[in-house]
């Protein structure tokens, strides 16, 4: 076996840092080489310096994170592949069998490691010697060095030279003198990158510089070795160089890409959460305006909330509704201003302006109404009348449904330019849940005006009473569209005793309506065949098996005497009676409570009571103590106080408890029947009545009539305050409701009333005025004058009344 080279005399390396292969840079290979240099010049012969080299290589490479370092063969070989090769393999590495050549001979060398390397060092060989040379081969230079990364698979048994299991190797190399090579084979695992393979072609110039030092060559071939070294070390850098900057210019350009694509995802983030918060606001104004069902109300809030998402100085909603004749009148509510701003003005006209809308032909927006060629072109204004609010921008939207025009918005800003696209798409949307909750309001309205008819129909008027003082109220659920069963009745019989009768049949609608108005016939009928409350109730039920099989009525019926202080009731799964004596102690009669009329014949047990002079009863269906959110045993105990607290004239405290009780929010009908037994005849109820045509003029009559009725009365410390609420009362019908009107002025026991009655349903509301402005003070002065004032609603109208104590 031929002696082992080895680096006698090489300076120790101090740092052990090692390269990774798979990783290897421009700064790797820069310090790989200056410390291979340093590694190698000082051997005192080539092959000491063959000896370093391998050494170095195989302390400082490795293949990869983790990974094994690679098999290192230092080959040196004269120029011809024919002659022998003296391999150098690291000192810690074993040496492996020798194998056959590529010729099928026994490698020539000093060591039997030489042709463990062989076949890889002579490939390179014979390329470098263009003897098996390809075009993609980098040829080699006398003076320089290549670089070349071979398969295994592309000829080359495993036995020629490849560690087992290494299937590439990375060879480089090159001319030392005039007849010498150098040869260095690194077998990897797998092919490397190519960025690794072009930065060991400085490495190898490096090299060839180190073993021409270790070799003793002449100073001129190691000074032109130099300069190939530097050269070939500016041209990785160079290089190197040129890719960054490429990398540089495509960043620059990726990122100049990614700026305009974040920017046009962010404008389109923005507009598709602008079109979302439209879409949640649209759904949202949609959702409070179809559940308003109270078309005032309704109309006002549509234009309130559509001028304000437009921007708009002031806006107006002009619509169509129905009278009692089947005729279609124009109606409007106004936003942003003072309704009182536009009172003086005629309804708009079909104007080229105008048309479009009120036609339902689409929208019109302008930055500048006054200069569109459609404007001024109609007598007698030609344009805005006088006096009219500066209009520049203008937004007109149709509110159609299934192809019929239900009323426009109207929008005006004194500044051009006002109204966008945005602004048309929001009011649009408003206008189309307008369109939807106005059909809603108007079909719930008349429902609601036929079921009122109807009741009013099957409903008697209750007649006057010798010794008692009566007042019914009948009010349909605020939230349902059907007829209801609930009814009252007040029988005066002919021996001199009064029939009092509240009932009402489960359900809505035509069929509750009918059943109610049979019974109510019915128990007319038998209230006349002088029965005693408890028969009557059980031929009613006997009627209700007939009728209505399985229909569930309930009913109170009770008996007055001809003195009026002498009370029998009988009560069919009802609401006991309520019934208030002269002090103010309240007591439900609720002894003898029957099953409902219509489970068979039943016999129903009546209670008495005694009716002193001063007594009030009260009798009611559940609608008036039982709503969503309070239970009907809670209602009962809110009646108790309401009754036990003050009282004064009966209609006034049907309102005020109905307010208190109801407020518009009931879930079921409501039927009242009050009776109110005065303390002496003195304070019978006696009454004046006015009626007055709406002109200024009724102003100053009906404040002489309060004045004077109060002096005959003998009541004329009230005639002051009396004046004063009848100027306000009668003064606001005449502004707003523009009927004819009835003043009554009512005194009962220690109260007076004051009522107006017109033919308008717009009720008077308490609105807090703003800074310098004089309106809706009225209303606050009849609040502080009144004990308490409140409005009902009437056939053909309303009434507004105010009651003052007379003491």
């Amino acid at each position: 076996m031929a002696a082992r080279h080895s680096a006698h005399g090489r300076h120790p390396v101090g740092d052990p840092a090692s390269y990774d292969l798979s990783a290897f840079d421009l700064a790797d290979m820069a310090e790989c080489g200056a410390r291979l240099r340093e590694a190698v010049r000082p051997a005192p012969t080539l092959d000491a310096g063959a000896q370093a080299l391998a050494d170095f290589l195989h302390g400082r490479l490795r293949t990869g994170p983790g990974t094994g370092r690679p098999d290192v063969s230092v080959c040196l070989a004269p120029r011809g592949v024919l002659g022998p090769l003296r391999e150098f393999r690291p000192d810690a590495a074993e040496p492996p069998a020798d194998p056959p050549d590529a010729r099928g001979a026994a490698v020539s060398s000093p060591s039997s490691r030489a042709a463990a390397g062989a076949s890889p060092a002579r490939r390179f060989l014979e390329r470098a010697d263009g003897r098996t040379g390809t075009a993609d081969d980098t040829p080699v230079h006398e003076a320089g060095a290549a670089v070349l990364q071979l398969n295994r698979a592309d000829g080359d048994s495993p036995q020629h030279g490849w560690r087992p299991g290494s299937p590439w190797a990375l060879v480089f190399g090159g001319p030392l003198t005039a007849g010498e090579w150098f040869v260095v084979t690194l077998t990897c695992p797998g092919e490397l990158p190519g960025t690794t393979v072009e930065l060991f072609r400085p490495l190898a110039v490096g090299a060839r510089l180190a073993l021409l030092s270790a070799g003793g060559a002449p100073p001129a071939l190691r000074a032109e070795a130099a300069d190939i070294l530097a050269d070939s070390l500016d041209g990785a850098v160079a290089e190197r160089a040129a890719r960054l900057q490429d990398a540089v210019t495509e960043l620059r350009t990726t990122e100049a890409r990614l700026r305009r694509s974040q920017q046009d995802l962010q404008q389109r983030e923005s507009e598709l959460r602008e079109e979302a918060a439209i879409v949640e606001l649209l759904q949202e104004i949609g959702s409070t305006l179809a559940a308003e069902l109270d078309l005032d109300a309704l109309v006002q809030r549509a234009v309130d909330t559509a001028t304000r998402l437009a921007g708009a100085a002031f806006g107006a909603f002009f619509y169509n509704v129905l009278g009692e004749t089947g005729e279609s009148y124009l109606l409007y509510v106004i936003s942003g201003v003072d309704r009182s701003a536009f009172e003086k003005f005629p309804m708009p006209r079909n104007t080229q302006v105008f048309e479009p809308t009120f036609r339902g032909l689409g929208v019109v927006r302008s930055d500048d109404i006054t200069a569109d060629p459609r404007y001024g072109h109609n007598a007698p204004h030609h344009g805005m009348p006088e006096g009219h609010l500066p209009v520049r921008s203008y937004l007109a939207v149709p509110v159609v449904s299934r192809g019929t025009v239900l009323g426009g918005f109207f929008f005006g800003h004194a500044e051009p330019g006002m109204f966008t696209p945005r602004h048309e798409r929001l009011v649009t949307g408003v206008a189309s849940q307008t369109a939807v909750a106005l059909q809603n309001a108007q079909s719930y309205r008349q429902e609601r005006e036929a079921a009122m008819e109807l009741q009013q129909h099957l409903l008697p008027r209750l007649p006057r009473v010798e010794g008692v003082a009566t007042m019914s109220r009948y009010l349909p659920a605020a939230r349902s569209r059907g007829a209801g069963g609930d009814w009252v009745d007040l029988i005066p019989l002919r021996d001199g005793e009064v029939a009092l009768v509240v009932g009402d049949v489960m359900g809505k609608g035509v069929k509750a309506a009918a059943v109610m108005g049979q019974i109510r016939t019915a128990c007319r009928a038998y209230a006349h065949l002088a029965l005693s409350p408890g028969e009557v109730l059980e031929q009613l039920s006997d009627l209700v098996d007939d009728i209505a099989p399985g229909s569930i009525v309930t009913c109170v019926y009770a008996l007055l005497d001809r003195d009026r202080t002498h009370l029998r009731a009988a009560v069919a799964g009802h609401l006991p009676p309520a019934l208030r004596d002269p002090h103010g102690g309240v007591r439900f009669l609720d002894e003898q409570v029957g099953p409902p009329l219509g489970v068979g014949r039943r016999q129903y047990v009546q209670t008495e009571a005694r009716l002193d002079s001063g007594a009030r009863l009260l009798l009611y269906t559940d609608g008036l103590v039982e709503r969503r959110g309070r239970s009907i045993d809670e209602g009962l105990r809110q009646l108790g106080e309401l009754l036990a607290g003050p009282v004064g004239e009966i209609e006034a405290d049907c309102d005020s408890w109905l307010e208190a009780l109801a407020d518009g929010q009931h879930d079921d009908d409501i039927a009242l029947l009050y009776l109110y037994r005065p303390e002496d005849p003195a304070h019978q109820v006696v009454s004046v009545v006015r009626d007055y045509p709406p002109v200024s003029g009724a102003v100053p009559e009906a404040r002489d009539l309060a004045s004077q009725t109060m002096r005959a009365w003998g009541l004329p410390h009230l005639a002051d305050d009396l004046m004063l609420i009848a100027d306000e009362l009668v003064a606001n019908a005449v502004r707003h409701a523009r009927t004819s009107m009835r003043v009554e002025l009512r005194r009962s026991g220690e109260r007076v009333v004051l009522e107006v009655t017109d033919s308008s349903t717009e009720e008077p509301r308490l609105i807090v005025s703003g800074p310098g402005e004089f309106g809706h003070r009225g209303i606050f002065l009849v609040d502080a004058l009144a004990t308490r004032w409140g409005t009902r609603s009437v056939d053909g109208g309303k009434v507004v009344w105010a009651e003052v104590a007379t003491a």
